[in-house]
């Protein structure tokens, strides 16, 4: 059987409430690091948004892989996977060109359905009402994240060690 990165998404799935969301950054005290690593990857088009990303989180002691673009990311997590290196966690952008990140979280999700997918976007809140997406993305969150939310939320999204 082929694995499902090279599967087109399925139809939409209506069938589960919309995911939560998190609030963008905003001006708070400084975060303190993480007391346990997950292994993320970082998938987004902007480069200067994978760097903060990777620096951020790498800083609250996560391990963390970046793709740039959603074709890239798939390609990242599929290969990790039959590395027997799974990502416990992957953030993607929305908006990317060829391919979005609702059909990055649909990939993951076919390929691997526990692997937590929180989707990062800048648009309105109509996409978080979205029940299309509430079947592939557990969580979505608003941009810019504020850091200390994101590394708190992948702690309580993460399978327990």
């Amino acid at each position: 059987m082929a694995p499902a990165c090279d599967v087109p998404p399925d139809p939409q799935d209506v069938s589960r409430q919309s995911p939560p969301t998190v609030n963008p950054a905003g001006a708070g005290p400084a975060p303190a690091p993480s007391k346990r690593s997950l292994r993320v990857l970082c998938i987004d088009d902007d480069e200067m948004v994978l760097q903060s990303m990777k620096d951020l989180l790498a800083y609250f002691g996560h391990r963390v892989g970046v793709a740039s673009g959603g074709k890239n990311g798939i390609e990242a997590f599929c290969t990790a996977k039959q590395k027997n290196e799974p990502y416990d966690m992957v953030i993607t952008d929305m908006n990317m060109p060829e391919v979005s990140g609702y059909v990055v979280a649909r990939m993951i999700k076919a390929e691997s359905p526990d692997t937590p997918v929180i989707l990062l976007t800048g648009a309105s809140n109509n996409i978080m009402d979205s029940g299309a997406l509430s079947a592939s993305v557990d969580t979505v969150v608003n941009k810019p994240p504020q850091i200390q939310e994101l590394s708190d939320l992948l702690l309580r999204m993460a399978k327990p060690a």
